[in-house]
């Protein structure tokens, strides 16, 4: 316990860190607005720099940065959430139009009373609007498609953060469920086979309920943790085995073939048992040609897991259990979507399960 208490300690600091190095998350908020700023002094201490000197390129540059944050600000928090998105457009258009001309009226008599333009540049302009006009028309229709563009993508953003977590805590929820409907159906089965080796005081008896226990703590504990080694799920899928064929006439007609080539592969857990417990299910061991095989092999990004098993004259299903293959489509759809193959192969004499899985490391 104390183990799994450490290991779920240092996976929630890991997803702090990956959340906190975030750069769309609040607390970097300033960090966008300083480069967005920066990169406004620069582009229009460069421009001005070309067509006038350099005090009064800076003096035009600093009090237009001064105007333009007292309209960019009011439009970023609170004309746009209070008017534009609660679509009253009229209202919005009308106080930002009115905003944006009491500081341009305030830009205009600035720059005419304490650094004009130069008259060679006037000159070279034709007088149906003033040069002066049309810089500070310019700069403050930007200024304003620039902070509206900037609140509504923050917005968006903000939006598809919020959707992603709605997602994932409900994708989280779905298998946690599917989880919990794995565990009773299997237990169900096991214990009447350990109980059966009690009864008969078995020396057996002892042994496999160690097993059994080794298989629990697997699955309170290592199954918690959204992805697993697959060398532990494959010793648990061995011991789960194990706990079926407890008669030994009948662990010849029962093969379990491994080719681990990843040993570092990390898989989610619990999504093969299904398959094998149906095979025990419906294999009939008892009948002397019956027979269950079952294949597991890693390769690259690929894992492909066959179960086959020949069919008995009995087909009736578990009526209390009912969970299995619909379970496994549900959560493969939501963990490997389109990035697994399963095939169901229903013959006269045997039923085969094959399933590739497409896994990214």
């Amino acid at each position: 316990e104390l183990q799994h208490f450490v290991e779920n300690k240092a996976k929630l600091k890991h997803k702090k860190l990956i959340s906190d190095m975030n750069l769309f998350a609040e607390r970097y908020r300033w960090v966008w607005h300083v480069a967005f700023w920066l990169t406004y002094i620069l582009l229009l201490s460069y421009t001005f720099g070309q067509i006038m000197p350099f005090l009064a390129a800076q003096s035009r540059v600093f009090t237009g940065l001064v105007l333009h944050a007292r309209f960019a600000y009011p439009n970023w928090f609170w004309l746009i959430p209070r008017f534009f998105l609660q679509k009253q457009y009229l209202s919005y258009f009308g106080l930002a139009l009115g905003l944006l001309c009491f500081l341009g009226f305030i830009r205009y008599w600035f720059e005419s009373a304490a650094f004009p333009l130069p008259s060679s540049l006037v000159s070279s302009v034709t007088p149906i609007l003033p040069l002066k006009l049309i810089f500070i028309s310019f700069s403050f229709l930007s200024i304003w498609v620039l902070s509206s563009l900037f609140r509504l993508l923050e917005d968006r953003i903000k939006t598809m953060q919020l959707e992603n977590k709605l997602k994932n805590a409900q994708l989280h929820s779905e298998l946690r469920f599917l989880k919990s409907q794995i565990n009773p159906h299997f237990l169900f089965n096991t214990l009447n086979n350990v109980y059966s080796l009690a009864y008969l005081k078995s020396d057996q008896a002892a042994p496999m309920i160690l097993k059994l226990s080794g298989m629990l703590r697997y699955m309170l504990y290592d199954c918690d943790a959204p992805k697993v080694p697959l060398q532990k799920e494959i010793k648990y899928l061995q011991d789960y085995v194990e706990l079926q064929v407890l008669n030994p006439a009948d662990r010849p007609k029962v093969q379990f073939e491994i080719q681990n080539h990843v040993p570092n592969l990390m898989i989610e857990p619990m999504l093969f048992v299904n398959f094998i417990e149906n095979a025990f299910k419906h294999g009939n061991l008892s009948q002397p040609v019956a027979f269950i095989r079952i294949q597991l092999r890693s390769q690259a990004n690929e894992l492909v897991f066959i179960v086959e098993n020949s069919v008995g004259n009995s087909k009736s299903k578990d009526k209390t259990g009912g969970l299995g293959l619909p379970n496994v489509r549900q959560r493969l759809a939501l963990l490997y979507p389109q990035k697994h193959d399963l095939q169901v192969i229903e013959q006269p004499d045997r039923y085969q399960v094959h399933l590739v899985l497409k896994i990214t490391q």
